[in-house]
């Protein structure tokens, strides 16, 4: 018994040099990795965080473009905001804008990948012009297509009343009740190959075993895509949702160079409100609180989302 008590005694000596060493390689690896990871955090930092605070921040205080200070004025921003009218219609077409282009987008984006997923001469050469929206500037492209819808000269006029579609020229852009439409539709040629992309490249990895059995049982192209492809696509479906909303909702360039909000802000959502508070008013307190509402929005969306893609995985 002796025995076996010294050496379990002069075991644990032994051990504990042993343990105080993995504990230290371990501590040491992790400062490699914290070295590493440590540029990453400052760019987070730099562009994304304190961007974020100083906008919070801002938000509570009255405050001129021009002025070197502002006022604390608490959450009256928000108060004043909340009661505004144009907020409300802003988050409106908002909402208008972002999720009838994510729609439209998934619907073209899926058929346009089913039909560049089947066999056939030159598919490369039609996948690089599917691609081709997306490629391009938004600059040019806006341009490109304000030329083409122009009601003097565009050429999408001058087809319509020479096949005598239309009797006069339509105001795409200038038109209450078209605008909205016109700008969604634009939105969703020059981004409808991101889904395209994404949809495609995950409809390569579907086993071509489960199309065998599939057609083994008798099932149709429709059925094939409802019981096999949508099934395995959901979950890039999910993701790319929830990208392209989150995109859209914050859509800024595209709507403001096309039509700037107008015409009588039919197409005025809230980053343009933003701007537009901030830079045409000149109040950046009023324009913060803008930003830092669509920021609590999509926390909020992008968090449910979130949690159901989370719920998917598990199920």
């Amino acid at each position: 018994m002796s025995a076996t008590v010294g050496t379990n005694l002069g075991e644990g000596p032994r051990r504990l040099p042993r343990r105080i060493a993995t504990l230290t390689r371990g501590r040491r690896e992790a400062a490699t990795g914290l070295l590493f990871v440590l540029p990453s955090l400052l760019l987070l930092a730099t562009f994304a965080i304190y961007p974020l605070l100083s906008s919070l921040w801002l938000s509570l205080h009255r405050r001129h473009i021009f002025a070197r200070a502002g006022e604390f004025v608490g959450i009256d921003n928000f108060i004043v905001l909340l009661a505004d009218p144009t907020f409300w219609s802003a988050l409106g077409n908002g909402l208008i804008f972002s999720l009838s282009t994510v729609v439209l987008q998934l619907v073209l984006g899926v058929a346009t990948a089913l039909l560049l997923s089947q066999a056939f001469r030159g598919r490369g050469l039609v996948r690089g012009i599917v691609l081709f929206p997306f490629v391009v500037p938004t600059v040019v492209a806006v341009l490109v297509w304000k030329w083409m819808l122009n009601d003097l000269y565009g050429v999408v006029n001058l087809l319509l009343i020479e096949t005598g579609l239309v009797r006069e020229s339509v105001l795409w852009l200038a038109s209450p009740s078209l605008a909205m439409a016109t700008v969604v539709g634009i939105n969703v040629w020059m981004f409808f190959p991101f889904i395209t992309i994404h949809v495609l490249a995950r409809m390569q990895l579907i086993p071509g075993t489960l199309y065998e059995a599939a057609r083994i049982d008798g099932a149709g192209p429709l059925q094939r895509f409802w019981y096999v492809t949508l099934p395995q696509l959901r979950s890039t479906i999910l993701i790319v949702v929830l990208i392209r909303g989150i995109w859209m909702f914050n859509k800024f360039d595209a709507v403001w160079l096309i039509t700037e909000g107008g015409p009588l802000g039919t197409t005025q959502t809230l980053p343009l409100l933003a701007y537009l508070r901030a830079f045409g008013q000149y109040q950046l307190g009023s324009g913060a609180a803008v930003a830092t509402l669509i920021f609590l929005i999509l926390a909020v969306g992008g968090a449910f989302y979130l949690r159901l893609l989370r719920e998917d995985r598990e199920t």
